[in-house]
């Protein structure tokens, strides 16, 4: 289980994560984190958080962050609210390492486990340049995360109709006990990343 202090890391987007508070640790009430990003690194694709509201304070470095299709640049000591469904995502702006606070409210059982389960895919190999894993794994695991992170688009009717179609053939294809492994153990970050991952 994800506890304050831990970290984990994704090579693949740059970013290393740090957990500050936890759902489970605050009743639900708020999950807080603080993401550090080398030059290039970037938070994934355009994405919505359904159910939570999220906050962003850039402590160091300069951040870029589309919203709702608009741009906007940030530097140390600026804040920027991003509403539950609102499209967004964001990225280092600058050269040099982005120090980003992160608090989504409320918290959800499966935000953290979100992060571990992704970025210990990136880990892997199993993501692309993009950081995303191929259709059949996202088909699988992309359900269990819905409360806390859904892609921007397709609208997410027909998400939920294409990965209803997808998941057979994943099961076929041996993707089903991947995705369970990864759900049932989440992703504890390897010896020597901190915390008691």
């Amino acid at each position: 289980m994800t506890q304050s202090g831990d970290q984990i890391e994704n090579p693949v987007t740059g970013q290393r994560m740090v957990f500050r508070q936890t759902s489970a640790e605050t009743g639900g009430e708020v999950s807080e984190n603080d993401g550090f990003f080398v030059a290039g690194g970037f938070a994934g694709p355009q994405h919505v958080h359904p159910i939570q509201d999220e906050r962003f304070e850039v402590m160091s470095g300069e951040a870029g962050f589309m919203v709702r299709g608009e741009k906007k640049v940030l530097g140390q000591g600026e804040t920027l609210d991003v509403p539950r469904g609102v499209r967004h995502t964001f990225w280092n702006e600058g050269a040099d390492e982005l120090h980003v606070r992160a608090w989504f409210r409320p918290g959800t059982p499966s935000t953290e486990r979100f992060y571990e389960v992704f970025f210990r895919l990136a880990r892997e190999g199993l993501v692309d340049r993009h950081g995303m894993p191929n259709l059949f794994l996202i088909a699988l695991l992309a359900p269990e995360f819905a409360d806390h992170v859904r892609l921007a688009s397709p609208p997410w009717w027909v998400q939920r109709a294409v990965f209803a179609l997808l998941r057979p053939v994943a099961g076929l294809l041996g993707y089903q006990r991947r995705a369970d492994q990864l759900v049932r153990t989440g992703s504890t970050a390897p010896a020597g990343m901190g915390g008691g991952a």
